[in-house]
């Protein structure tokens, strides 16, 4: 069982790695700010365990891993 957290603990990735922009824009008016719309975003790396089951260029080879895991139990 602890084999099975590890592997999925180290298939996952954390919000520290991801790339994140802020952006802050504002309206001055008699020197003071009005308006204000701050904007802060973070896209995260999707992890390889996510890829290989849901884009389509891993579709088939987790597919007939799937099957091949499946047919030996």
């Amino acid at each position: 069982m602890i084999k099975v957290i590890l592997i999925i603990f180290l298939l996952t990735t954390s919000a520290s790695f991801s790339a994140c922009k802020y952006s802050a824009t504002a309206d001055v008016k008699d020197n003071q700010l009005v308006n204000k719309v701050e904007k802060y975003v973070c896209e995260e790396d999707v992890s390889f365990f996510v890829k290989f089951w849901t884009t389509d260029e891993w579709v088939r080879p987790a597919t007939y891993t799937f099957l091949f895991i499946l047919d030996n139990l």
